[in-house]
């Protein structure tokens, strides 16, 4: 299990408002005061392997950021107050529930008053093999429109409160899942190239054997964190070509597949526990990487026909 790097500050202590910040992100701060009685700041991150979440809150503090190219794609939104980013040569002025995505190796920066936000970082690399589309590219910085601007913050809101809540490290399983919502979110929020490679590519003709053999890959590494590119790689076919192989045969994509092997592993633990013992639901829909407990229930009776609870039981 991977042991995440873990950070809190909560401070009124002026020195330390720049240190906090700079440790989630490198970069050149410019602090001033709004209010020489209020200092407020409260930062909360961790940081798993190529996955990360941070909220800041400053409250009293006015801000401004230069930060050169990020290793990562940091997506998030602003939940409070307002912030003035510069994103290459774009200039946005965001307020309360807009989201932002700072696209991998993109020099940025910013001016932020009484502001809370939260962002996750994944690498683009990560991004890309989701959608299946190697020369992924971001080419706007804000949500499509103002339907999705509530999902991302919604999505982040959740994202952020999974990965930064106190407690021990999570199951590889559920960082893994959580990954794998943040990156299929940011390509459904924010305009890309894989949304216009939708529209150019043909539809392919990957045999039905080709999605055989990632089924049995899946079957026998479901236990393990899993990406678009290893099933493809397994299975000797391109990302891309696998996804259609996977919507042309059987109407759905290979993490979809994967989440329907998971529930049907949970099924077997929980009908092979002992009702009277100390087994959780909540337990082992965790270990295999279902962190939202109403998603997961509704997902388990859509799919067996009952509640987890009641298989439990008998």
């Amino acid at each position: 299990m991977d042991t995440p790097q873990r950070m809190e500050v909560v401070t009124h202590d002026r020195d330390v408002v720049a240190d906090a910040v700079n440790r989630i992100i490198r970069h050149r701060a410019r602090v001033s005061f709004a209010d020489a009685d209020v200092t407020d700041l409260a930062v909360r991150s961790v940081a798993y392997r190529e996955f990360g979440a941070f909220r800041v809150r400053l409250t009293g503090v006015r801000y401004g950021a230069d930060v050169p190219p990020m290793p990562m794609v940091t997506a998030g939104v602003i939940a409070g107050g307002k912030a003035q980013i510069r994103i290459g040569r774009q200039e946005l002025l965001l307020g309360s529930g807009d989201g932002v995505v700072y696209p991998e190796g993109i020099v940025s920066g910013g001016e932020y008053g009484d502001t809370t936000m939260m962002f996750v970082q994944l690498p683009l690399g990560c991004v890309a093999a989701v959608a299946g589309e190697p020369g992924l590219r971001f080419d706007s910085f804000t949500p499509v429109n103002a339907e999705l601007r509530r999902h991302w913050a919604e999505t982040t809101g959740y994202l952020v409160r999974q990965l930064t809540a106190p407690g021990p490290a999570l199951p590889p399983l559920l960082v893994d899942q959580l990954r794998w919502l943040a990156a299929t979110s940011a390509l459904a929020v924010f305009p890309n190239s894989m949304m216009n490679a939708r529209h150019r590519r043909s539809p392919g003709r990957e045999p039905m054997s080709a999605v055989r053999r990632a089924i049995a890959f899946m079957e026998e590494h479901a236990a393990e964190p899993l990406t678009i590119m290893e099933i493809a790689a397994a299975t000797g076919v391109g990302p891309r070509g696998l996804q259609i192989a996977f919507r042309r045969h059987l109407d759905t994509t290979p993490l979809e597949y994967l989440r329907r092997v998971r529930l049907e592993r949970v099924r077997q633990e929980l009908r092979s526990a002992d009702p009277a013992g100390r087994v959780t639901v909540r337990e082992v829909a965790r270990r295999w990487g279902f962190a939202n407990p109403g998603r997961f229930a509704g997902q388990y009776r859509a799919l067996f026909g009952e509640t987890p609870a009641r298989t439990l039981r008998e």
